[in-house]
């Protein structure tokens, strides 16, 4: 006992004490001391609720009060000495008895309001079981309710606050305040700081030792939070991940090495000593950089030049991320490794290389098209990642492209039923129109058809398809071997892209034959398709006879819902992307969605991506004007009086419907025109 408490100890006056309940005293954590110059000196603690405590004792006494701070263990101690008979527990250990007690009612609670049914409370206590995870995040995890209807019940439950999507927004700049084995020991995880007051996420109340311990590792009040099982896992994840620790390891291995190795060695010896090893660091660093890269889903890998030195790049759902810095002494030896995996000359420096390699990982095989460029006296490398070829079961009929609506199905659905025509898919590179055409592609395999495919490369193999691969050197070019394929008795033939006249007048030819052709072309719209057939040296009559549908798309990054936040745009937002008033109107209206960060989606707002759809079926009306040489922006306005929903119409529905922001719309199509 400390010399201020063993003084508080002695100046209890006791008559006061015979006043008061002391069954009051302990649950609202208080005890008067004494009375001096009409003032009621009464001890408190931080969790005292103080307003309570007055109306309590004015009940008693009518001296004015003064309330005197002191710590909870220190109340506790007072406390205890005069009240024996009671055996008081901590008030953070309240209401973590009082959670305990009503964690069994969380699913009761869901269901009395009318968000959950019995019986899907009843599988999700059954799936909590199996998993040993808490009921909460497992509904979650389901699909039954929403993180933040969770959060409400949980709140609800425990009466703490908990912790928002914005604050865990910022939560990568103070996670190493508290040590990793600290933080995984207590399910404690740091959330933000001033300085002062350091704002931990827990999964329950922390104890008071555990909170004695934050105090003395950080120096800072603890203030906590509450979290649900599902984001602390998340965040574990995110900031100790082994794939990062793997990395991290790789990284101080070559810096120590850098230091302990010969300074006299040239650096071409440095080179040649990592290649004839494949086990050491820079071959380790480099299988890492790829995994990490499979591990992410990451379309392609940038390893390029800085004036400080190298950094790793990697392009996720569209966007470029920086993810790593390499070690300065071994830029040369990274740049050689991937040089010799894909078969190139480690020499050669000043002009363009491309070369290919291949992976095993995680029992897949994964191709990689490697390019280098010289930038600035060094040399930038560009890895595209490709999928590993995925068989697909060909009894699943449907077709199936996320973010397309149902009625958008059914008109790709009624183009393909067409037993001979050109359907081609428009749009940039990366945009999905390949994924497409085989979401097609599967809905029209059957035994009775023959289905002969030429792509570069084959990503996705289907059973029952016959598919061959361009191959330059061998002379396999899509032109020379579509006039092979016609020699087959194909019935449906697709063209990975249609990129010269050549390769168009063999389709063309094919679909005046009686043959299926699907392909893809690089456009802006589904009506500039036309135009750039023609373009590219096709007659406007063959175009028009043999056309049967176009299908524009673009790829929008999808709301990750963990931590998308609801709010109603501004006049300015909503012209940004319409000039339409009645769609501004129902845009400022209509609560949408923006994008605010968290660990689950690497703290970016966005998680994954769906398709914008622009489908365009070439009636009789559209041939008319095609084969009259008709301006693209005519066909466009013939196509949508008949229905067609523009890519701006479509990705505005998707903004109506909570799946992306106004910021995702500019960004992939442009601000929107007259």
């Amino acid at each position: 006992m400390n010399a201020l408490i063993l003084r508080l100890k002695n100046s209890i006056d006791k008559q006061l004490l015979t006043k008061v309940d002391a069954t009051l005293m302990g649950q609202h954590q208080f005890i008067p001391i004494s009375v001096k110059d009409n003032f009621l000196f009464v001890a408190v603690s931080k969790s005292s609720d103080k307003e309570e405590v007055s109306k309590i004792l004015k009940t008693k006494f009518n001296n004015s009060i003064k309330f005197m701070l002191v710590g909870d263990d220190d109340l506790r101690e007072l406390l205890n000495g005069f009240i024996p008979d009671t055996n008081l527990p901590h008030p953070l250990e309240q209401k973590v008895n009082t959670s305990s007690e009503h964690q069994s009612k969380l699913g009761e609670m869901l269901v009395s309001e009318g968000v959950l049914t019995d019986v899907q409370l009843k599988n999700a206590l059954a799936e909590s079981k199996k998993k040993n995870s808490p009921i909460g995040s497992t509904l979650y995890e389901m699909g039954l309710i929403s993180l933040d209807q969770l959060k409400k019940v949980l709140h609800s439950q425990t009466g703490y606050d908990v912790v928002s999507s914005e604050q865990l927004s910022e939560q990568n700049r103070f996670i190493n305040i508290l040590p990793e084995d600290f933080i995984k020991t207590n399910e404690v995880i740091p959330i933000s700081s001033d300085g002062k007051t350091l704002i931990v996420g827990v999964v329950k109340p922390l104890k008071q030792d555990i909170l004695k311990q934050i105090i003395y590792l950080t120096g800072q009040n603890p203030r906590q939070l509450l979290m649900t099982h599902y984001e602390y896992n998340n965040s574990i994840e995110t900031f100790f991940s082994q794939q990062k620790k793997a990395t991290d390891e790789i990284i101080e291995q070559i810096k120590t090495e850098s230091i302990e190795g010969e300074e006299s060695a040239t650096l071409w010896e440095q080179v040649d000593a990592e290649l004839q090893d494949s086990t050491g660091s820079v071959a380790k660093f480099v299988n890492q950089i790829i995994t990490n890269a499979i591990d992410n889903r990451v379309s392609d890998i940038h390893i390029e030049p800085r004036l400080s030195g190298y950094i790793v790049r990697y392009r996720k759902d569209g966007m470029l991320q920086k993810v790593i810095d390499i070690p300065q002494n071994v830029e040369t030896s990274v740049i050689a490794r991937f040089k010799v995996m894909s078969r190139m000359n480690i020499a050669e420096q000043r002009r363009p290389q491309d070369g290919t390699f291949s992976l095993s990982y995680n029992k897949c095989s994964y191709d990689f098209r490697i390019n280098t460029l010289p930038v600035s006296g060094k040399e930038k490398v560009c890895i595209r990642v490709l999928a590993p070829a995925v068989s697909l079961a060909s009894n699943d009929k449907q077709i199936k492209l996320v973010g397309a609506s149902d009625d958008d199905i059914e008109k790709i659905k009624q183009m393909v039923s067409c037993p001979n025509g050109i359907i081609l898919t428009s749009g940039p590179t990366g945009s999905g129109k390949t994924t497409t055409l085989y979401s097609v592609l599967k809905s029209l395999n059957d035994e009775s058809v023959n289905i002969t495919t030429i792509e570069d490369p084959i990503e996705i193999k289907l059973e029952g398809i016959n598919q061959s691969q361009v191959n330059a050197k061998a002379g396999i070019t899509f032109a020379s071997c579509m006039r092979a394929i016609l020699r087959q008795d194909p019935d449906i033939i697709l063209v990975g892209e249609i990129r010269d006249y050549e390769t168009l007048e063999t389709a063309i030819s094919a679909a005046l034959t009686g043959h299926l052709v699907l392909s893809t072309v690089h456009t802006n719209s589904a009506a500039a398709t036309v135009t750039r057939l023609i373009e590219m040296g096709a007659k406007d009559y063959l175009v028009s006879s043999t056309l049967s549908g176009v299908i524009a798309q673009r790829l929008v990054r999808k709301l990750c819902d963990d931590c998308k936040k609801e709010y109603y745009c501004t006049r300015e937002e909503a012209m940004q992307i319409t000039r339409d008033e009645a769609k501004i109107e129902l845009l400022m209206k209509t609560p949408i969605y923006k994008s605010v960060g968290c660990n689950k989606c690497g703290f970016h707002g966005y998680k994954g991506r769906l398709g914008v759809y622009e489908i365009m079926p070439i009636t009789k009306e559209i041939k008319k004007l095609i084969s009259f040489g008709a301006h693209d922006l005519e066909i466009e306005e013939n196509a949508v009086k008949n229905g067609m929903v523009t890519l701006n119409n479509s990705c505005f529905n998707h903004i109506i419907n909570g799946e992306t922001t106004i910021e995702e719309f500019i960004r992939v199509l442009g601000l929107a025109g007259e």
